[in-house]
């Protein structure tokens, strides 16, 4: 026959299972932006029904990747999508000087890249100079410059051109995380701008939200802005979307997955910089 419990033996009892408990609850948390455990995160949509959002904010800048969409989908449909239909692209194109404009585009990128960037080496040793069809230089040049994860803009612009095409045809359909466009409806009768800024051209990020799981959701942004306004790790890039949006720096929420683009943001002198933490981006 066993002894009864007393108070202490259940005080200690408790002691130990909290820990357990707490675990489990930090384990199982995907709410508003933080959707650690699901892609996503469908959870959190039993759970919140108001977004997580600095209080008296009313416009919100947010990144893409890893943000409103997960990483998987940019790296692992977007990119490789991109990089395997260029040259079916460049044979629908009816002009060369079309052709030529690209070509003249990714050399721009090249150039603005250090006498050491592995994307110069690679074209180097390809000798790309002594290729006499234009289409082939500009494979080479797309190849190079995503091998070694270059954002810059005339390939942003190429790609963005590849993609529409493929959401044109069916081929792809962007995705987004299941909270996000209960966070657009409740941004938009709260009177909450939404602006987008990704590494990715505007051409594309419209093409995505245009084409997403969920529908068009074009109409609940206020505007879009790429590396046509900036890099996304350097502050004056804020500075000059915050003067776009006709706001002062202070005013503006920023969510992104990456700690040096937040961090350009701070110096910004951005109000609220938000670390965004979903399943599939990098460890904090």
């Amino acid at each position: 026959m066993s002894e009864p419990t007393t108070t202490t033996d259940q005080e200690e009892q408790k002691e130990v299972e909290e820990p357990i408990i707490k675990k489990r609850k930090i384990e199982d948390a995907s709410n508003g932006f933080n959707a650690a455990t699901d892609i996503n995160n469908a959870s959190d949509l039993t759970e919140n029904t108001i977004p997580l959002l600095p209080r008296d904010c009313k416009t919100l800048l947010l990144d893409i990747e890893g943000c409103t969409t997960a990483i998987s989908f940019v790296h692992d449909v977007l990119f490789p999508f991109a990089r395997n239909n260029v040259t079916k692209y460049l044979e629908g194109l009816a002009e060369e000087s079309d052709k030529t404009t690209i070509a003249d585009a990714l050399v721009e990128d090249v150039k603005k890249l250090g006498e050491d960037h592995p994307s110069r080496k690679e074209l180097a040793e390809k000798k790309v100079e002594d290729m006499s069809s234009v289409e082939e230089k500009i494979v080479s040049h797309v190849h190079a410059l995503m091998n070694h994860d270059v954002k810059a803009t005339g390939l942003k612009g190429l790609q963005g051109k590849i993609w529409k095409a493929g959401y044109a045809s069916g081929e792809l359909k962007g995705h987004i995380y299941d909270d996000f466009k209960p966070l657009l409806e409740w941004c938009k009768a709260h009177d909450v701008k939404v602006c987008i800024y990704s590494s990715g051209s505007i051409g594309a990020q419209k093409l995505l939200f245009g084409h997403s799981d969920a529908g068009d959701l074009c109409d609940y942004f206020t505007s879009h802005y790429d590396t046509t306004s900036g890099g996304k790790k350097e502050s004056k890039s804020y500075e000059t979307i915050a003067k776009d949006i006709g706001l002062d720096v202070k005013e503006i929420c920023f969510v992104s997955d990456a700690e040096e683009e937040l961090v350009a943001a701070r110096e910004a002198g951005i109000g609220y910089v938000v670390m965004s933490v979903r399943a599939g981006n990098k460890p904090l």
